[in-house]
């Protein structure tokens, strides 16, 4: 084989053992201490890594922590708020210290403010895309620091559906959504080259603690009926599959890519 063309070619990938084991690998979720963050963070954990709660109440970060290491995992928990650099970085030094690496990022955490545009002054503008996009963007950063040093890495943004489908009433956070889809294709261009993969997920709407007074009201739960094929809301469970296939070696070569994991819902009008 041509020496050009062989540097093109990695060494044969075989499928043994298990592709989706987190075995030895770092793993920080942001916005997990419930939710669909949570679980992610349990399935992690569940497949072997050792994982990082972040959220910006110490007290539901330590218990969600807890849940994990009384199963036996191995867990422990950060609190503070992805929007503020200081403390950001401050972070980042700490699992530098305790692990010397980071090898997989979720961008989980976000605000949401279900308001028109009319209804929104600047600086809530402001606030929704500082820790929705620009947040995430600088967390995907500081990562790519400690990733670039091992030559692996995977950044999972999550994003949603409704980054690609808007409605009245609801004016700012489809836009962070979509510019954060737009982050992830940006990112895996950037890093591939350095063995670091950036993926997205795109939920539909869960069922989950936040959004319990949503999928209550009647007029939701018909809408859910007669636009989803599934007829039912999202198991917050049912994020985990398709988030440790994107974190593990079953996903080696899907790159600046986004699932959208909404039973179908955005397929019907």
């Amino acid at each position: 084989m041509d020496e050009r063309v062989s540097q093109l070619v990695p060494e044969p990938f075989h499928a043994r053992g298990n592709m989706f084991s987190l075995h030895g690998r770092v793993a920080l979720v942001t916005g997990s201490s419930q939710g669909l963050g949570f679980e992610i963070a349990r399935g992690f954990a569940d497949a072997g890594a050792t994982v990082i709660i972040q959220g910006r109440n110490a007290e539901k970060a330590e218990q969600a922590c807890k849940a994990l290491v009384d199963e036996g995992h191995d867990a422990y928990w950060q609190a503070f708020d992805i929007a503020d650099g200081l403390v950001r970085s401050m972070a980042f030094d700490e699992i530098r210290q305790r692990h010397g690496r980071l090898d997989i990022l979720v961008n989980n955490a976000g605000i949401r403010a279900r308001r028109p545009l009319v209804d929104l002054s600047e600086r809530d503008i402001l606030t929704l895309i500082n820790t929705n996009l620009l947040a995430a963007i600088e967390m995907s950063r500081l990562a790519t620091e400690l990733m670039r040093e091992h030559s692996y890495g995977r950044i999972i943004n999550i994003t949603s559906v409704l980054g690609r489908l808007v409605r009245r009433g609801d004016f700012i956070y489809p836009i962070s959504k979509q510019a954060l889809e737009t982050a992830t294709k940006v990112i895996a261009v950037e890093m591939g080259r350095d063995g670091i993969l950036c993926n997205a997920i795109a939920p539909g709407t869960f069922a989950t603690e936040f959004n319990q007074e949503l999928i209550s009201k009647p007029e939701n739960i018909e809408r859910m009926r007669s636009r989803n094929p599934l007829q039912r809301w999202g198991k917050p469970s049912e994020i985990v599959g398709p988030a440790l296939f994107l974190a593990s070696e079953a996903s080696s070569y899907v790159n600046g890519q986004t699932i959208v994991l909404d039973g179908g819902f955005s397929l019907m009008f």
